[in-house]
């Protein structure tokens, strides 16, 4: 008995089932670099994200400081011309200390220069600064002080 699929010609092969064409190759390598360019992008944001969270931690942590240090005067020695927490006008020890172009300024709403100082006196400190890529950037902490 003779195999049907034997014959006496060699077998030939299909060209279109060789492999894979050059189109599904070209789909393919597209597929792959959306998704690695998809993947940079999103690790390229994440660092932004990080540098400018660790930048805003930066500025809480001074304005914090500069405000126990505030704090820890008497309500006459704070927005008194002459002072360190002079009201209006940038806090000098602060200017400048971790972040480009940082300054905190103190205010006290309420508070009239030449008149007595209220109690409680409202303190407000407000840091600003130029972030990483020299856009402003703000950060307000109130806090009360009473005599």
């Amino acid at each position: 008995m003779k195999n049907p699929h034997m014959s006496d010609y060699p077998p030939r092969r299909r060209r279109h089932q060789a492999g894979f064409s050059m189109v599904e190759v070209m789909l393919a390598l597209s597929v792959l670099l959306v998704a690695v360019l998809g993947a940079f992008s999103s690790q390229a944001a994440s660092s932004n994200l990080i540098r400018i969270s660790r930048e805003t931690d930066l500025a809480l942590a001074d304005l914090q400081a500069c405000m126990e240090q505030a704090l820890t005067l008497t309500t006459d020695d704070l927005p008194i011309v002459g002072s360190l927490f002079e009201d209006g006008q940038p806090v000098a020890l602060y200017e400048d200390l971790n972040l480009e172009g940082e300054s905190i300024v103190a205010t006290y709403p309420g508070y009239v220069a030449g008149l007595t100082i209220p109690d409680p006196l409202e303190i407000v400190l407000t840091l600003t600064w130029n972030d990483y890529g020299t856009r402003p950037r703000t950060v307000t902490l109130r806090s009360v002080k009473v005599r």
